[in-house]
């Protein structure tokens, strides 16, 4: 622990953005930040821009929430032979003072795990985490799958102290949300097999086989819900926030990917003609385009977009996604839209399944269907082709059966 009275002081304006942009590298959001430290976004996103600097009594709120992982981003002193031999030696006279004993050895035990006490574990630096984010992208993983396992990771280190052992390790159970349990258990897998396997090659299969991956559901156990109980939840979106209507709307009246529809840019939102191009072309997941009910657009034009305006004024910060809104933040708001609906079970997974059955049940050809959904496109038929030859008929198809989910 540090002396956060003068420490803070001490450090200088670029030191302490540094703190606040390595939080960000360890997978906390603008909000997650500006929270703790007690302030807005758009202060934390001054400090991350050069603008602003945090006070020290800001970086002492930071600390105070989280403590473990804001000492992890603190600028790493120079460390002397002497300071070494010196601190020793308080150590030394520590251990001969029986009061003190069983509190060296402890804090001991966490900074060296398995040498005083021989146990089974691994403590997690900072530089453990940059290392796990880069071997991930050299393998080519997205971004935002990188993002995905560092949020669920990091979290999951605050609350065991940064120590993984066989007994914190099974924490992962504790974890009430059996969609978190599920994300944060293969999140530590990967990491384990990652980072552990190469530092502590021993520790590691020790740690990996500690606890087990758990699936909240049987893989393909779902229920496809009705008309009526998608509406249900667009109606407490809506009071939420535009941003989680617009996308729990468009999921279910297009069948669009999730993914698709958060890197939609907005320059490529069409109103007039009403449709949105994805630009989606390339690998097996294909969608060039969706197209717009009236409601929809309406929707949009009406409640999203003047939001969308007040959202980036706020943040003073311009995105060219349609939707800048964070993937985190959209499904919490479809979580508490569920829940409020008394429908937790209807992920926004299950709304391209329910799209796709929605038309199956109205006659629409099973072709058709996959076009419209970007699930496939022959090989034969150029991008440019599949616009000139097929939207019109698929816009037939779409506007006289797709389901209606915006008023």
């Amino acid at each position: 622990m540090i002396n956060q009275n003068s420490y803070w002081l001490r450090l200088t304006d670029e030191q302490r953005r540094g703190v606040v942009a390595c939080l960000r590298d360890l997978g906390y959001s603008l909000s997650d930040i500006a929270r703790a430290a007690g302030v807005n976004p758009s202060t934390v996103h001054a400090w991350l821009t050069g603008r602003a600097a945090p006070q020290a009594d800001k970086l002492e709120n930071l600390y105070r929430a989280m403590p473990d992982t804001v000492e992890r981003c603190l600028p790493e002193p120079p460390v002397g032979e002497l300071d070494v031999m010196q601190a020793i030696s308080v150590i030394a006279k520590a251990l001969r003072a029986k009061a003190l004993r069983d509190i060296v050895i402890d804090e001991l035990a966490k900074l060296l795990p398995g040498g005083l006490k021989r146990e089974i574990a691994y403590r997690v630096e900072r530089d453990d985490i940059e290392l796990f984010k880069a071997k991930l992208a050299a393998e080519g993983i997205s971004r935002d799958t990188i993002n995905y396992y560092v949020r669920y990771l990091v979290k999951f280190l605050d609350e065991v102290g940064w120590v993984l052992s066989t007994e914190t390790l099974q924490r992962v159970y504790t974890i009430k949300q059996p969609r978190v349990m599920g994300k944060t258990a293969v999140a530590l897998k990967r990491f384990i097999d990652t980072i552990v396997k190469v530092k502590d090659p021993q520790v590691a299969p020790l740690l990996y086989d500690a606890f087990k991956t758990v699936q909240s559901k049987p893989k393909n156990s779902f229920r496809v819900p009705t008309l009526e109980e998608v509406k249900r939840v667009w109606e407490e979106a809506h009071k939420i926030s535009p941003c989680a209507a617009a996308i729990w709307g468009l999921l279910a009246e297009t069948g669009v990917r999730l993914d698709h529809l958060l890197r939609a840019r907005l320059d490529g939102l069409q109103l007039d003609r009403r449709r949105l191009l994805l630009g989606e072309v390339a690998g097996p997941k294909r969608q060039p385009l969706i197209f717009l009910t009236a409601g929809a657009a309406k929707y949009l034009v009406e409640a999203y977009l003047p939001w969308r305006q007040k959202f980036e004024h706020m943040l003073q910060q311009h995105s060219e996604r349609l939707f800048p809104c964070k993937e985190l933040t959209v499904y919490r708001w479809l979580k508490e839209a569920r829940e409020r609906a008394g429908l937790p079970w209807l992920e926004p997974r299950l709304l391209r399944k329910f799209n796709a059955q929605w038309l199956l049940d109205r006659g629409v050809d099973p072709t058709d269907i996959d076009l419209l959904q970007g699930r496939s496109v022959r090989e034969r038929v150029l991008f440019n082709h599949y616009i000139a030859d097929y939207e019109r008929r698929l816009r037939q198809v779409f506007e006289q059966h797709a389901p209606r989910v915006f008023p």
